[in-house]
């Protein structure tokens, strides 16, 4: 299809005319003390989410998240591998007719497998994308520079386009 102004895929993430993918909103942001300097009169900063409580879209939320339990800059990787599925599949990587049911599929589900509908896509980029979606954080991409890098020595990675999008309108 064609992309008149821009094209959205799912509630934040849009691709651009000038082929830039966008992220509105990602992740659920935390202030973190700064470890310089200690201030005893400075007021104590309340967190802003905390373990049992269920917060963010729940389509691209990571099983810790859906759990209430305590997250990290893994849980954001999971969802970016969310986001990424999404784009290369043409289709969310965990479904459900209803939000309990989305909860429990991205908690015990595994996503189809990426070349069921986007045959472009390479092992190895699957391989990447199926790492972000790991259940245990511990066997996610420790950072997002690792998963750039990983990405980056993809081997023409730059042909890859998202399902249903002609290459020339990115």
């Amino acid at each position: 299809f064609e992309t008149p102004a821009s094209v959205q895929f799912g509630a934040n993430v849009f691709v651009t005319t000038d082929g830039r993918v966008k992220i509105l909103d990602f992740g659920l942001a935390k202030l973190k003390p700064s470890k310089q300097t200690v201030d005893s009169e400075a007021p104590t900063m309340k967190p802003l989410t905390n373990p049992g409580v269920v917060m963010g879209t729940v389509g691209y939320m990571s099983p810790e998240q859906v759990r209430g339990a305590e997250v990290d800059h893994r849980s954001d990787i999971f969802s970016f591998g969310m986001i990424l599925y999404e784009m290369l599949a043409g289709q969310r990587a965990f479904n459900g007719a209803s939000m309990a049911d989305l909860m429990s599929a991205i908690t015990r589900d595994e996503p189809p497998e990426l070349s069921e509908t986007n045959a472009k896509v390479s092992p190895q980029l699957d391989k990447i994308v199926r790492r972000c979606l790991e259940k245990r954080p511990e066997r996610r991409f420790h950072s997002a520079h690792d998963l750039g890098f990983a990405l980056e020595t993809l081997p023409g990675s730059a042909g890859v386009s998202p399902a249903g999008v002609k290459s020339d309108t990115l």
